[in-house]
């Protein structure tokens, strides 16, 4: 009897406190809209210079050059090299290989995929407003996590035959690689999987050229909201928790395709 009672009272805590939390995140949620666009928003002087690219040229010139530079380098290449020619400026003495220690999600730590930070690079590098550069970057994100990739198709292949594409859930490298990996059954270290990333950079690549040639048109727009996950979770966050944390997550062992 005695613990059918502590059992209604845990329930009851359970319910007041579940209903506590959706609360919050309510009113987390109001407020963090209410403020998007002017809590640290603001406009900056930039001497880097933008015109508008092709894609395809953008995406071919990452692909080549991810096998000697890796993702954040090579889509930074992707923009750089054709930049000094069309905008000259800053870009001609423009240090591609300054964001090389991205690669891996910084120096192979497998946290946010280099290519994202090679690109928000240019973003922050030539638009003028933090919301604006927020706005794709975020975008960015939301593309990267939801989109089946690579799509990309090279007219010249360097290292080997693709069809894997994977839905990585989230910008974090190694849960990325690692969906890739255990879809595909190849190894890190595989002709595979630089490929996988080669491909991936370009389409990183590609989509940002889009969005930067749209704001210099005047038409880029957001398609998601600023801070996302802050006002759903209450702090900086995913909602793909249980990828790297809870019981149900494998031992690093149990991935066998590292041992090839």
């Amino acid at each position: 009897m005695q613990e059918k009672q502590e059992d209604d009272v845990s329930r009851r805590s359970f319910l007041s406190n579940t209903g506590k939390i959706l609360a919050g995140v309510a009113v987390a949620s109001s407020v963090f809209a209410s403020q998007e666009k002017n809590v640290s928003a603001y406009g900056y002087e930039t001497g880097f210079k933008y015109v508008k690219l092709d894609p395809e040229e953008v995406g071919r010139i990452t692909y080549e050059n991810y096998f000697k530079r890796w993702c954040a380098s090579s889509v930074m290449a992707g923009f750089v090299e054709p930049l000094r020619a069309k905008a000259g400026g800053l870009w001609k003495d423009f240090p591609i290989d300054a964001m090389r220690w991205a690669h891996g999600g910084m120096a192979g730590w497998g946290a946010l995929c280099g290519t994202l930070v090679g690109a928000g690079t240019v973003i922050g590098l030539v638009t003028n407003e933090t919301d604006v550069s927020e706005g794709m970057a975020n975008d960015l994100a939301f593309y990267y996590s939801n989109t089946e990739l690579p799509s990309y198709q090279p007219k010249k292949i360097i290292k080997t035959k693709l069809e894997q594409m994977t839905l990585a859930t989230t910008p974090v490298c190694h849960i990325s690689v690692g969906r890739w990996m255990r879809a595909s059954g190849k190894a890190f270290l595989s002709d595979e999987r630089a490929e996988r990333c080669a491909r991936l950079a370009a389409n990183i690549a590609m989509e940002t050229t889009h969005m930067l040639n749209n704001w210099k048109d005047g038409k880029f727009k957001a398609k998601h909201a600023l801070l996302f996950n802050v006002a759903a979770n209450g702090i900086t966050s995913q909602n793909n928790c249980a990828d790297c944390h809870g019981h149900s997550v494998p031992p690093a062992e149990t991935y066998t395709t590292l041992k090839e």
